[in-house]
């Protein structure tokens, strides 16, 4: 097969032909059997592309793939634009970000857009994977790739699974920052955290995640908490409380201004 190799804007660019059509005024070039671009760290490829050279913009359907700096993404429809070192992917897409020291993350979302000189990305339904167990589900997400942090606003849901990918543990907020680097996040507004022993509901909770799961999290601002564990219940409402969990498990709640409580023992 022949390639066809040309240079535009430090772009390399190969594909085995080119077309070229008048579109509206415009003239446009067409790659109609594929395409591979390749710009310092960036390689992309498709099996179909269009080139608007007036608007610098690159159309690009049909088995997307993008690569930049060792992240991964796969997708439908891109649509890259060269002026201001923008993406936009409307449709869903599949992202493989590696994390310095941390491994890689896995996110699924949709109409997504993505700053390459920044390395902000936004989507919109996400879904990420903070950690192999657990999970995070946002309905608006900005991931900033160069500082490692995330932001969800509207509704969040994470939730942490066992072996058997079954759900122990959700935390749901109104928003979230969470830092990649220190395993660390803020929730805050409609809080409510629950697993197989109870609920606790506040208006913010600092958390730290450590082995897949919550190590330890601290509710604030009227806090109101239920557990039971058999016939054994603790109600109780305070001004703050700090949890400590070994492998999901409870081990130590802290309670500070107390404002009351129940406690229910079984009988004997």
């Amino acid at each position: 097969m022949t390639f066809l190799l040309f240079f535009l804007i430090n772009f390399e660019l190969k594909a085995p032909t080119t077309e070229f059509v008048n579109r509206n005024g415009k003239r446009i070039t067409v790659f109609p059997l594929g395409i591979e671009i390749y710009e310092k760290e960036t390689k992309i490829l498709t099996n179909y592309a269009e080139f608007d050279p007036q608007e610098r913009i690159f159309f690009l359907k049909d088995s997307v793939k993008i690569f930049i700096n060792g992240d991964t993404c796969y997708t439908n429809l891109a649509i890259y634009n060269l002026r201001f070192k923008n993406w936009v992917m409307p449709e869903k897409i599949f992202l493989i970000i590696n994390l310095k020291d941390k491994g890689k993350i896995t996110i699924l979302g949709e109409n997504s857009q993505y700053d390459l000189e920044k390395e902000i990305l936004f989507l919109e339904k996400g879904e990420i994977s903070l950690k192999e167990k657990i999970k995070l589900i946002g309905e608006k997400i900005l991931i900033d790739n160069r500082n490692s942090f995330l932001y969800s606003y509207l509704k969040t849901k994470i939730m942490s699974y066992d072996e058997k990918e079954r759900i122990i543990s959700s935390l749901t907020c109104d928003t979230l920052f969470y830092d990649f680097k220190k395993d660390t996040g803020l929730a805050r507004g409609n809080v409510s955290y629950v697993d197989s022993l109870g609920s606790v509901v506040g208006e913010f909770v600092s958390f730290f995640l450590k082995e897949e799961t919550i190590k330890e999290a601290t509710f604030g601002n009227k806090v109101f908490l239920s557990f039971q564990r058999a016939d054994n219940k603790i109600e109780l409402e305070c001004k703050k409380v700090r949890f400590d969990f070994d492998k999901g498990d409870l081990k130590i709640a802290y309670g500070e201004e107390i404002i009351w409580g129940k406690t229910y023992l079984k009988g004997k």
